[in-house]
């Protein structure tokens, strides 16, 4: 049952999830979409810092080129002052962590700053260049030297040589120049180490413990992590060396992956709302429609209610209806009780009447054919006379209406009844009442007076002031002769007539007609 028709809470709160669902899914899509973006802007971000590391590189030893051109341009060489060329480089090189040795053609060192031999020397290209990384013998530190020919060309009588130690190169990148956890390694031509860092902290830490030949970039990473990871190279164009910079592809995902967590816990959040939310407001409309539908299956059982107190305007309009739908109900049943007894009382007084009729009829008539004919013209005329209260619920009838309806199953024109008097509305009792008497008028006129011949007519007319009075007058009939007896028809004509309206009748015989005249008070004759 709860599968067919769930409650309307179960709706709401159902509804209040797919309005978050959305919400939610667009959330997802821009997460997907960051971690996408976050992954090129990575990517970028690491090739221009290998760019940036070798090229901070380069200019140390550009540097280090320039002082070497410098001291190779001293006249000091050319006039083997070597004393002095020494005084002239370790003034030059102060305290820079570097060695300048003028090395001859067949090797040897002709003047030194220091003891360090430097093993490898090239006079044959005649220009410039950078070594390798390399050993020194008396230290064991590593080492690079840039070379630099004395005199231009390939027979340069001496080499001037530059040596700088590669633990000296720590200080060349900025200490933030890597973001946290990003590593850098620069190797020379030769695939050997020459330098290693791990950014951490928002400083640059050399690392130690490096592979000499051909070390990899994960042994630079923290911890030496291998997973996936995202990194790009940059080879120096002035000595050859290579410089790689990496970065844990979880160091990238980290913040998709918190992305992602605060998504799904908000969303949670947002969840548990929502379902409060529609758990609140289904109470809210829930128990106002328990409420009206308590008050309709009131009003099926007839019972009163009364109108529900809530802040949802619709449904108050819905009570309020259902509560004047009750009243209806309540007034209509109320009605068709008293039109139920009212119609009890009416046919009782039917009956009561048609028995009154049938026994004076049968007291009057001289035999049975009599009786049926008189008893069936008067139950025709008070069926008519109920035919018009019907379509007036019972009430009353128009006067005027009731001439035509007691007269027209006499088959007269129009133009031979004339009728004038104000709009009357008689009750119900008087309506049958002076139906009857009209109708046993018309057939006495019929049989033996003004309807009896082509020229004869009728004349009705009626007032309505403090008395009630009408008249009905036959002119242009057969002379009336007055009957010797009464009969049926001067029972209902004058005695029940006059008895039921508490009036009068008078009813005259002239040689030009009947005169049939009744007078009653107007209380007993007009419809409330």
């Amino acid at each position: 049952h709860f599968l067919r028709r769930p409650p309307l809470l179960f709706h709401l709160v159902v509804f209040a999830l797919i309005v978050l669902v959305p919400a939610l899914m667009f959330s997802a899509v821009l997460i997907v979409q960051f971690s996408s973006q976050q992954q090129q802007i990575t990517s970028a971000q690491v090739n221009d810092t290998a760019e940036i590391v070798s090229t901070a590189f380069d200019r140390e030893v550009v540097g280090l080129l320039a002082t070497a051109r410098v001291l190779a341009s001293s006249g000091t060489i050319n006039g083997s002052d070597y004393a002095a060329f020494r005084q002239r480089s370790a003034l030059a090189l102060g305290s820079a962590h570097v060695v300048a040795d003028l090395i001859s053609p067949d090797g040897r060192i002709v003047a030194s700053t220091a003891p360090q031999p430097i093993l490898e020397t090239t006079f044959a290209t005649g220009r410039p260049g950078v070594s390798g990384v390399f050993n020194l013998e008396q230290t064991g530190q590593r080492a690079f030297s840039v070379l630099v020919p004395t005199s231009p060309g390939p027979n340069s009588p001496y080499v001037l040589a530059l040596t700088k130690t590669v633990e000296a190169l720590d200080s060349v990148l900025d200490v933030r120049s890597l973001p946290r956890a990003w590593s850098s390694i620069v190797t020379d031509a030769d695939g050997k180490w020459i330098f290693a860092a791990t950014a951490s902290e928002g400083q640059m830490k050399p690392q130690g413990g490096i592979s000499y030949d051909h070390p990899s970039i994960i042994e630079a990473l923290p911890g030496g992590r291998t997973d996936d990871m995202i990194q790009a190279s940059a080879v120096s164009p002035i000595t050859g060396w290579t410089t790689t910079v990496a970065v844990p592809s979880a160091v990238i995902d980290r913040p998709v992956m918190r992305s992602w967590v605060s998504l799904i816990a908000v969303g949670l959040v947002l969840s548990a709302f929502s379902v409060a939310l529609g758990v609140t407001f289904g109470r809210r409309l829930a128990r106002p429609i328990l409420e009206l539908s308590k008050q309709a299956e009131a009003i099926g059982h007839g019972e009163p209610t009364s109108p529900i107190r809530t802040d949802i305007a619709e449904i108050g309009e819905v009570s309020k209806v259902l509560n004047q739908a009750s009243r209806d109900r309540r007034e209509a049943e109320e009605q068709t009780r008293f039109l139920m007894r009212e119609m009890t009382h009416r046919a009782k007084n039917q009956y009561a009447l048609i028995g009154a009729l049938a026994r004076r009829a049968a007291r009057e008539s001289a035999n049975t054919g009599e009786f049926l004919d008189t008893l069936s013209e008067a139950l025709n005329s008070l069926a008519r006379s109920a035919e018009l209260l019907s379509g007036n619920g019972w009430e009353a009838a128009r006067l005027d209406q009731l001439v035509d309806n007691q007269l027209k199953p006499f088959g007269v024109d129009a133009g031979r009844i004339e009728r004038t008097g104000p709009n009357v509305r008689v009750n119900a009792s008087v309506a049958q009442t002076i139906g009857l008497a009209f109708h046993e008028l018309a057939t006495n006129a019929a049989k033996y007076g003004s309807l009896s011949v082509d020229s004869g007519r009728i004349v009705i007319d009626w007032a309505l002031d403090e008395t009630f009075r009408i008249r009905w007058r036959e002119i242009g009939g057969p002379k009336v002769v007055k009957p010797t007896r009464s009969g049926f028809g001067t029972l209902v004509t004058q005695k029940m007539t006059a008895r039921g309206l508490g009036g009068t009748v008078d009813m005259r015989f002239e040689e030009t007609g009947v005169v049939w005249i009744l007078e009653a008070p107007r209380d007993s004759v007009e419809a409330v």
